[in-house]
This record gives structure tokens, sequence and C-alpha cells, in this order.
């Protein structure tokens, strides 16, 4: 790690880790355990978990809190029929997703909930199965003794953070900011109901952009899953995410600073040439 000042304090911001497809990040050894055995990773996924480690070394400080922004695990891929799936067993994709995320240096650890496609079986949220676990900040927006919620507050030397999962997508680039500016300026009539947010955070869309107004910053995360055969389904352009993760430094005085951590995995497809 970098380091910095020792009176700020930061927040680190992973999602999208769909921690069970053949396209996503692993361990070196994913443990299947129906059939009492581990997976042998992938290309892909060997250069996703060198990657993983590159930008937990690159971060600036360790993170106040880590925020799990949504989707650690894939789900059962029924729309895929499990074909990219090296476990369709979620406790096996949440044991991964547990050992990734103690990768990282954090004091807090916090999960947010994503889509129910991924993280829901008939009424159970994974997601608060992985944060009860792992002892998360316990969050209910309006009480409760539940660890998750679909969006989250949280406040560091006077900023306020607003968390949510989803945001509009865009596959064209040219208006890959319009969803979240749109989002950020729906939030200043949301101020009267649930507080002002300083720093905005979405994901869902495995890219990352960054707006900034005068007073506010808002981005969307990357990814840690390349597209598999249900993302093609509308073609391929739009479809390769950024991979990385977000850390949101905080001053004393109030200065806010987004440092992304994007990087390229140092790996192509394949190019059949005659």
């Amino acid at each position: 790690m970098k380091g910095r000042s020792k009176s700020s304090k930061s927040v680190l911001i992973v999602s999208d880790m769909h921690v069970g497809s053949t396209t996503a990040v692993c361990t070196k050894d994913p443990v299947i355990s129906d059939q009492e055995t581990t997976f042998k990773p992938n290309k892909l996924q060997n250069e996703l978990l060198n990657v993983w480690h590159d930008v937990i070394d690159d971060l600036h400080q360790k993170p106040k809190v880590l925020v799990v922004n949504g989707e650690p695990c894939d789900g059962g891929n029924f729309k895929g029929l499990g074909k990219q799936s090296w476990s369709t067993n979620i406790v096996d994709q949440l044991e991964d997703a547990e050992k990734l995320i103690n990768f990282i240096p954090h004091d807090n650890l916090l999960f947010t909930r994503g889509s129910g496609y991924h993280v829901d079986i008939q009424g159970t949220n994974f997601e608060e199965v992985i944060a009860k676990k792992m002892k998360a900040l316990q969050y209910k927006a309006y009480g409760g003794n539940g660890y998750t919620d679909y969006y989250a507050l949280l406040e560091l030397h006077g900023k306020r953070f607003n968390f949510t999962h989803h945001v509009g997508f865009n596959k064209w680039a040219s208006y890959r900011t319009t969803a979240l500016a749109r989002e950020m300026a729906g939030m200043v009539f949301e101020k009267d109901k649930m507080g002002h947010a300083d720093v905005i955070v979405r994901s869902h869309v495995h890219y990352f952009v960054h707006v900034e107004f005068v007073n506010t910053h808002g981005f969307t995360t990357p990814a840690w899953k390349y597209p598999d055969g249900h993302l093609f389904r509308g073609g391929t352009a739009g479809t390769t995410p950024d991979v990385g993760m977000v850390e949101v430094i905080v001053e004393t005085n109030g200065d806010v600073l987004v440092e992304k951590h994007i990087a390229t995995p140092n790996i192509k497809p394949k190019v059949i040439k005659l």
C-alpha cells in the first residue's frame, strides 16, 4: 500500500465479483463440495486473480470500510443452464468469495444487495448469508436485525456516502454518464427524505464512470466478470468490463479523493490464423 495521511479515512468498493462463473475471478483452488474435489481455474481466471492481488497492493491505505456493493456470487446461472459455472452450489461460491474478500485488509465490512438473479433463491438472499458469516456491519435502513439492505448510507469525516447496486446501463460509451448523472440529480430531490449525498456509488454495469459536480461525486464500479454466453445475446460490443476497485479517501478537512484502481488483464482472446 502506498500510504497517505493517518488522519484520513478511506472506503474501498468492490462489486460484481460473480464468483462461481468460469469467466469471473476465483481463488487458485475453489472447492466443489458435492464432488469432494477442487476446480482448476482457466487462463482468464488466473489472470483475474493476479489483477485482484495487484489492485490490493496498489491501495493507498487500509480501508476503514470495505463495501461489497452487490453480487459476490454468480448464483445458479439458470438462464445459461449452469454451462459456464464451475459450481452452481451457492455455498461453494460464497466460500470462495469470502477467501477473496479476506485478502483485502479492512477495519469494517459492509454488504449491499444486488440482482436477485444472482443472489436470491426462493426468498433467501445469499448476501445476507455471507455478511452474517463474515461478521459484517449490521445494516437495515429502517431498522431490523439483518446485515444487508438494498442501499446503505455511510458517513466519514462529515461526508455522506449513498450506496446501491443498480443504475441504468448503456453499451455506448458516449452515454454512459447519462444514467449516473440523472441518478445524482434525482438524489437532490430525495434530500428531505434520505439526507444529502456527497458521494453516490452505483454498480451493476461493469464499467467505471466518474461524474463530479461542484459538491458531489458519483461513480459506477468496475467488475470481476468477463462476458458469458447470456451477455453475448446482444452482440459483443460494449460487453468487456472494466476490472478493478474504487478507493475513496476522505481527508479531515472534507476533501474527497476518488482513486480508481483499474487494471487491464494481460490476456487477449485467441485468434485463428490460417
